[in-house]
C-alpha cells in the first residue's frame, strides 16, 4: 500500500504538460519553449529570421497553475528569444499540470487600419500597364480585394507603402493554370505599421531585390516581376490583408494614386502609367521608421523627433512645434517649416538641436522652456 501511495506522489509532483503548434510555414521560424524557474513558468517565443510575428496561445488545462495576464494574442519582433507570460504556481509544494497550443503568422495582429493611406501604383512612372484583373474578378480574385497588373517578366516593382519586410520566396520557376501550383508563387510580404500586410505575387526566380527584416521605403525596388505559382502569365498580383490574429486574415480595399497625387479609379482592362518611383521628399520617411501610428487617432510614436499626429498627407503636428511641413533631405535629415518659425534643418543625430534659417542660429529644444539660443545665451519661450 505505501509503494502505491510513493507512485501517485510522484505523479502529482511532475508535470503533465501538451504543447501543440499550428505554424505558417514549413519552416521553425518560430517556436514556443518553457523555462521552468521553481517558482513558475515561463513561456518564450523563439524567433529564428528577423521579422514580425503574431503568435496566440490557448490553455485547455491549467491545473494548480495562473497565467500573469489575461492576454493570449501577442506581438513579437526581431530574431531571438521573447518572454510572453508566466504560468504562476497556486500552490509550489502541490503538483500540476497544464495543456495549451499556439498558432502563429508571419506580420503583426491589429484592427487600426489606416484606410487614408494613399498607396502608388508599384511600376515606373514612366511605363503604363493594363489592369488584367480587379477586385473581385471573377478568375481568381473571388471575394478578395485584390489586383493584377500585367506586366512584362522583369519588370522592377517598387513598394506601394513603405514597411518592413516580413517574408518571402524567389526560389521557383514553375507556372500553371490550376490552383495546386498556388504555393509555388515566388513573393515579397511588406508588413505596415498598422498591422495590414501587402503582398507582392508571382515575381520571377531570384527576383526578390530585399531581405527579410530590411525597412523598405516607399518607391524602393522590392522585386522584379514574374510568371510563377497558380498563373496565366507575367503579371504582378497586389493584395492587402489586415491580420486580426494569426488565423483571422481579410483582404482589404486599397486606395491609388498617379505620380501628381490623383485618386485613381483602376478599371479592367484599362491602362495606367504607374506611380512607384516617384520620390515625394515632403513625405519624410526618416521621421516615421520605426514608428508606430495608431489608425484610428493618427497619432505615432516613437519618432526621434517626438510624438506626432500624422494623417499622411505631408503636414504632420508636433507637440512642441506645432503644425510642420517636412522635407527631407538625402542624407535622412530633415527640413521643417511652420508659419511662425519658417523653416527650421534638423537630424536624428542632431537632435534636439535646430538651425533656425532665418536668423541663421542654432537653438536647442526642450519642450518644457522653449529653445535656448546658443548666440543670446537665454532661453525664448516657445510660440509655434
Amino acid at each position: 500500500m505505501s509503494d502505491r501511495l510513493n507512485i501517485i506522489r510522484l505523479f502529482l509532483i511532475f508535470p503533465i504538460f501538451w504543447a501543440f503548434s499550428l505554424a505558417h510555414g514549413a519552416d521553425d521560424e518560430l517556436t514556443i519553449i518553457t523555462n521552468d524557474t521553481g517558482t513558475r513558468i515561463e513561456l518564450i517565443a523563439r524567433t529564428t529570421v528577423n521579422s514580425e510575428f503574431s503568435v496566440e496561445i490557448t490553455f485547455t488545462t491549467l491545473q494548480n497553475l495562473t497565467p500573469s495576464t489575461s492576454q493570449t494574442l501577442f506581438n513579437v519582433k526581431g530574431k531571438g528569444d521573447t518572454s510572453l507570460l508566466y504560468l504562476n504556481y497556486i500552490d509550489p509544494t502541490g503538483g500540476f499540470s497544464y495543456n495549451w497550443k499556439y498558432v502563429w503568422n508571419f506580420g503583426f495582429s491589429g484592427e487600426n487600419h489606416n484606410d487614408d493611406y494613399i498607396y502608388r501604383l508599384p511600376y515606373s512612372s514612366g511605363s503604363s500597364f493594363s489592369v488584367g484583373q480587379g477586385y473581385f474578378g471573377s478568375f481568381s480574385h473571388e471575394g478578395t480585394y485584390a489586383i493584377d497588373w500585367t506586366l512584362p517578366t522583369g519588370t522592377p516593382i517598387y513598394a506601394a507603402r513603405e514597411g518592413r519586410v516580413l517574408h518571402l520566396k524567389e526560389d521557383s520557376n514553375v507556372a500553371g493554370l490550376t490552383e495546386e501550383y498556388t504555393a509555388l508563387a515566388n513573393f515579397v510580404l511588406i508588413g505596415h505599421e498598422d498591422g495590414s500586410q501587402a503582398n507582392y505575387a508571382h515575381l520571377k526566380q531570384n527576383g526578390a531585390m530585399v531581405e527579410v527584416g530590411d525597412w523598405v521605403s516607399l518607391g524602393q525596388v522590392v522585386g522584379l516581376s514574374g510568371n510563377t505559382g497558380f498563373s496565366t502569365g507575367p503579371h504582378l498580383h497586389f493584395i492587402v490583408k489586415q491580420q486580426k490574429s494569426p488565423t483571422n486574415s481579410t483582404s482589404i480595399p486599397t486606395q491609388f494614386s498617379d505620380k501628381d497625387g490623383n485618386i485613381l479609379s483602376l478599371v479592367e482592362d484599362d491602362q495606367y502609367f504607374g506611380s512607384g518611383d516617384f520620390q515625394d521628399p515632403s513625405l519624410a520617411p526618416a521621421l516615421r521608421i520605426g514608428t508606430q501610428r495608431d489608425g484610428k487617432t493618427k497619432w505615432r510614436t516613437g519618432s526621434w523627433l517626438g510624438t506626432l499626429y500624422d494623417p499622411a498627407k505631408s503636414w504632420i503636428f508636433h507637440l512642441g512645434l506645432g503644425w510642420v511641413y517636412p522635407v527631407e533631405l538625402s542624407d535622412q535629415s530633415v527640413w521643417l517649416y511652420n508659419d511662425n518659425l519658417k523653416w527650421i534643418w534638423t537630424k536624428e543625430s542632431a537632435y534636439p538641436w535646430l538651425y533656425f534659417h532665418t536668423d541663421q542660429v542654432w537653438r536647442y529644444y526642450l519642450s518644457e522652456k522653449g529653445f535656448y539660443d546658443e548666440n543670446q545665451k537665454e532661453w525664448i519661450e516657445l510660440t509655434p
